[in-house]
């Protein structure tokens, strides 16, 4: 299987990415780049789908409405983003240059189609020391999708995140949960380092991340670490067997989070 994807930047799709891609069950991914004005029409099918602005502004058009979505800065603002349940057409339409993530999992189409306002995004600090981060939930509760789990994470320069080191794979009775790692990072040229490993095989990679990329975890402990000066973005899609994420940790940084308690806090990225 492969893991880690570089984006295109000669087509709008920067990345597509499908199970039969992916080589897994159930989660597709998909970063679209429309200049002003350009446009592209689709259909969820069988899948829900959430739209996640990154930058720009555009509208979203679905069952005879029509939505503004926007983003300045991806560090420092949240945007509202769309629920969309399977077998609903739409259109994303560029007002300025847009770029939007646009991740899905099947579903039965229990719930409707709605915009999901910034002011009711839950955001909180996680970790604590260097590995201190803010968390922005987009989508984790029965409410607003059926099968999607969505996250922001804001990582400040050389801070680990994802940490302490977890898995949701099905082994020492955890659930079965794929997860993206898209990243964006500030500045540009800045990178990260994912980790990907097992202690019960030999699965141990250490995948060097750019801006634009994502890395796809369907098997083991995945904790990452961003370089000096290096502040960086990353939107989590989640979606597996249950609902609910049954994630256990690597026993053996078990003690690092004991005292680390979540607080609350006016922007994603601090620091």
């Amino acid at each position: 299987m492969k893991r880690h994807y570089r984006p295109d930047p000669k087509s709008k799709f920067l990345l597509n990415i499908t199970p039969e891609t992916a080589q897994w069950k159930y989660i597709s991914f998909k970063v679209v780049r429309l200049s002003p004005d350009e446009s592209i029409e689709a259909d969820t099918a069988t899948e829900e789908v959430v739209v996640v602005p990154l930058v720009g502004r555009g509208k979203l058009l679905f069952n005879g409405q029509t939505h503004e979505l926007a983003r300045k800065d991806l560090f420092h603002e949240l945007a509202d983003i769309a629920y969309l349940p399977p077998r609903t057409k739409y259109k994303l339409e560029a007002i300025e240059s847009l770029e939007v993530a646009i991740g899905g999992a099947p579903a039965e189409g229990k719930l409707p189609a709605r915009i999901i306002p910034r002011n009711q995004i839950p955001r909180a600090v996680r970790g604590g020391a260097n590995a201190e981060r803010g968390v922005s939930t987009l989508a984790d509760s029965d409410e607003l999708t059926e099968r999607l789990v969505v996250y922001e994470i804001h990582t400040p320069s050389g801070n680990w995140s994802s940490f302490p080191p977890h898995r949701h794979d099905t082994r020492d009775n955890s659930s079965y949960h794929e997860e993206t790692y898209y990243y964006r990072f500030l500045p540009e040229n800045g990178f990260a380092i994912q980790r990907i490993y097992t202690r019960d095989t030999d699965l141990d990679l250490a995948i060097p991340v750019q801006h634009g990329d994502v890395v796809l975890v369907h098997e083991g402990y995945h904790p990452v670490v961003k370089a000096p000066g290096t502040n960086a973005y990353y939107l989590n899609f989640l979606a597996g067997d249950v609902r609910k994420i049954s994630a256990v940790n690597d026993p053996y940084y078990d003690w690092v989070s004991n005292n680390w308690e979540g607080n609350p806090i006016d922007i994603p990225l601090r620091g």
